[in-house]
């Protein structure tokens, strides 16, 4: 009976002792605002330290630290704390994370087993100076990485053929920075970027990409037709598919293509800078050089119009941008109502409606190469009334002559008008009469050949 009654009282009394010892620790850590003592800010062991100890050491340890950046067991560049404008958690920080300890849970902390690790705040670490690091480590380590590239399509042999995306090995700034931002925050010495890959943008199985490749599909199999001076183009539907690419996310057409295409298309069918072969009026067919006259596809404006509707998918069927002059639709070039100014025989003809309704002679430009009516179909581009004709005589000295009629036809001041001062005309006056290039006319036929003319009408001199 009294060895149970002493069992008793000890067993009391160690409780009690236990009791007290632990009362009295929780009294120490309410009262001494100290860490426990497992406690690691950033991985470094603050525990028992009070606040201000605790600053102390963060700044002794962290204030010149170096980081390493490992992609796998390679080293891609190091840096020093300092060039993060790192600063260490203020005293007044560390009092509010010891006042948040729960003293009554001090046993759990006994070892550093049940460490409590406290990330350091990423605001103590100047974002901007991480970025920018993170921005100059990658820049320079990209140089020498394989980059990412997104999926693709092409059209080859009759069918769109897919090129997977593939995975490079490029480093993502903004990642990095994330990654160094995190190490920093739980003091880890190396900043591991082997997750930190810059990835294709694009990928077989983003919904735009499938979309892109059917519409792709879709547009290649609808008609596209250029109605042109009489002829009817269908682009080939192969040309069309070729012309489909996708980039940046989304289905575009290759203008550099397109505008080899419409240039091609002009060269063909457009009639500016080529010889003619002319049907005279006393010569027979006869070849003339290109001049002013003739109309080609504006290529420049139509590109845009031609990307517009390829990528629109709904077809085309409409005539190009023209630019020029003597575009019409059946295909005529010349057409019926023109003028012809025959050289050798000093004659002009004026046709309208395929009807001769004005004939004369004429005085063209002396036969040297300063004054002669330059040959090729050139076009009235102005009708002018009652205007004074100036220019520079052989010797220097300037001319100006008042003309009733004028009808400018080339880029140089040649044109025709009435001429007064000329006493004769046609046969061979022009070899020491001739003008200065223009095409002198009576003035008893000037107003009917102004009256029978209009701006665009070609003018063909040989």
């Amino acid at each position: 009976m009294k060895k149970k009654k002493a069992f008793g009282i000890g067993l009391v009394t160690a409780i009690v002792a236990v009791g007290a010892l632990y009362v009295g620790r929780v009294y120490h850590y309410a009262n001494a605002q100290v860490f426990f003592k497992d406690t690691q800010i950033a991985g470094v062991n603050v525990g028992g330290n009070t606040a201000a100890q605790a600053a102390a050491k963060l700044k002794s340890t962290l204030k010149d630290q170096q980081l390493t950046l490992k992609d796998g067991h390679k080293t891609v560049a190091s840096f020093r704390t300092q060039s993060v404008d790192l600063k260490v958690t203020s005293q007044q920080a560390l009092r509010k994370l010891i006042t948040k300890q729960n003293a009554w849970a001090w046993p759990v902390h006994i070892t550093t087993a049940t460490a409590d690790t406290i990330k350091l705040n990423a605001s103590n670490a100047n974002e901007q100076s991480v970025r920018t690091l993170a921005d100059t480590i990658s820049a320079k380590a990209n140089k020498t990485r394989t980059s990412s590239t997104d999926a693709s399509f092409i059209y080859q042999n009759g069918a769109y053929v897919v090129t997977k995306q593939k995975t490079g090995n490029q480093l993502d700034a903004a990642k990095v920075a994330k990654s160094i931002t995190n190490a920093i925050e739980i003091g880890d010495s190396t900043v591991d970027v082997s997750g930190d890959y810059l990835k294709p943008a694009v990928s077989t199985t983003d919904a735009s990409f499938k979309q892109a490749k059917a519409k792709a599909e879709s547009i290649a199999k609808q008609d596209y037709i250029y109605k042109l001076s009489g002829h009817t183009i269908a682009i080939p539907n192969q040309t069309l598919a070729s012309w489909l690419t996708f980039k940046n996310g989304k289905l575009s057409a290759d203008n550099s293509a397109m505008k080899v295409y419409l240039t091609k298309l002009s060269k063909k069918y457009g009639t500016i800078y080529k010889t003619r072969h002319f049907k005279s009026t006393k010569r027979g067919t006869v070849s003339v050089a290109p001049g002013l006259y003739g109309w080609s596809i504006k290529v420049k404006s139509e590109l845009p119009k031609l990307s517009a509707s390829v990528l629109a998918g709904k077809g085309m069927s409409r005539t190009p941008v023209i630019q020029g002059s003597g575009y019409h639709h059946n295909g005529a070039d010349i057409g019926d109502s023109y003028v012809e100014v025959d050289k050798v025989n000093q004659h002009m003809w004026v046709y309208k409606h395929g009807k001769l309704v004005v004939s004369t002679d004429v005085v063209t430009g002396l036969p040297t190469t300063a004054h002669h009516t330059p040959n090729g179909v050139w076009v009235i581009w102005s009708k002018q009334r009652n205007t004074t004709l100036r220019g520079k005589n052989d010797n220097g000295s300037k001319y100006s002559s008042k003309v009733k009629y004028w009808m400018p036809i080339d880029d140089t001041g040649v044109g025709i008008h009435d001429s007064p001062w000329q006493p004769t005309y046609g046969g061979t006056w022009y070899k020491a009469h001739g003008s200065h290039g223009c095409v002198n006319t009576p003035p008893s036929k000037i107003k009917s050949v102004f009256d029978n003319v209009s701006v665009g009408t070609p003018v063909i001199v040989f």
